[in-house]
């Protein structure tokens, strides 16, 4: 049975469980021996008994329903969690709007207290993702030679995407999936993208379309999707899903106006967003390298950033000596799946900060 019509028919019955239940009890009460006055005042006597009944059980089922909310809540939706999060997302925005347009060379900053720390003698962490792998094969093969860990994203449509992304695992490459999603405006991005005019078995079909053209991919980040990622009861139903095939999502962050956090808060999911693209524009050595300027910059204020790259020429060309370098200037390059031990380590400070209110 399809998954979603399951749980569909399971939340149906739930609901109507408790009617069902009540039925019998209302029927006990009609006595077929009175007169039809008696008879008609019994049966409203039960109506009325059953419908207060069923009010009082219906609030105490969401009496108990928000307690076990309450209790069961998610560390991620923690009013100290939540700070941890706004204020690695400010250092950020600071970071990105004092950026020193003027200066093109690589600078080594003085690294000042990070929020959140870090592990004690860990160092910052670069996470670096190339997006829309597998259209260009020569590119592909360039990006899979690059030093270091990197993490490769692929558009679910392009031609023999399985037999590309498993020969990346197999040279040592975490791989993504780069799912195509509807933008504001006329851009295209490409074959079974998801939009949002999509009905709800059209929109689940795409989707598991998409998500079964390869697998070995341990998270996914949308391609485009400005539109979409706006729309929160459509990111609910793609987090939905990735939740059940056990990986995550990573925003690309398209659009200011992204509710993919406020969807995953709904679910009680875990997502994560990149913090720079590094080549927004083709072409434009220069940018790429003040682009990385920043990526150390929030990498050493913030413990860790996550850059999207894509497979150009020129952005090869210049990532390949940065790549080989960063070590040196003491950072940890590493996969995508570095950020859910981030996480953890997000969780376990906001225990820490908790503990003594919670020691009894």
């Amino acid at each position: 049975m399809n998954p979603c019509r399951r749980t569909y028919d399971s939340l149906k019955y739930r609901r109507g469980h408790n009617f069902e239940a009540r039925k019998p009890a209302i029927i006990r009460l009609r006595r077929p021996n009175a007169g039809v006055v008696a008879s008609v005042a019994i049966a409203l006597t039960g109506v009325l008994i059953g419908a207060i009944s069923s009010y009082v059980s219906e609030l105490g089922a969401v009496a108990n329903a928000a307690k076990i909310s309450a209790l069961n809540a998610p560390l991620r939706d923690d009013r100290l969690f939540d700070m941890a999060y706004h204020a690695r997302a400010k250092i950020v925005r600071q970071v990105l709007a004092s950026a020193d347009i003027t200066t093109h060379g690589l600078e080594r900053l003085a690294a000042p207290p990070m929020t959140p720390n870090p592990p004690t003698g860990e160092k910052p962490k670069i996470i670096i993702i190339f997006d829309d792998m597998g259209i260009d094969k020569r590119a592909y093969e360039n990006t899979v030679a690059l030093p270091g860990p990197l993490t490769l994203s692929f558009l679910p449509y392009a031609n023999d995407v399985d037999v590309l992304a498993a020969a990346a695992r197999k040279a040592g490459r975490t791989v993504m999936l780069h799912l195509p999603m509807e933008p504001e405006g006329a851009a295209d991005p490409g074959p079974a993208a998801l939009t949002t005019k999509m009905t709800g078995v059209a929109f689940v079909d795409t989707l598991m379309w998409n998500l079964e053209r390869f697998d070995g991919y341990v998270a996914v980040n949308n391609h485009m999707g400005s539109k979409l990622t706006a729309d929160e009861a459509a990111m609910k139903t793609v987090l939905a899903h990735l939740k059940q095939e056990g990986v995550f999502f990573l925003d690309s962050v398209t659009t200011g106006d992204t509710k993919v956090r406020s969807a995953a808060a709904r679910l009680g999911v875990d997502v994560f967003a990149r913090d720079v693209f590094l080549d927004a524009e083709a072409g434009d050595k220069i940018a790429i390298i003040k682009q990385l300027r920043l990526v150390e910059r929030i990498a050493r204020q913030t413990g860790y950033a996550v850059a999207i790259a894509h497979p150009r020429k020129e952005t090869l060309e210049v990532l390949g000596p940065w790549l080989t370098s960063a070590p040196e200037r003491g950072f940890e390059l590493a996969p995508v799946t570095a950020l859910a031990e981030i996480r953890r380590w997000e969780k376990y400070q906001a225990l820490a900060i908790k503990a003594p209110a919670l020691r009894l």
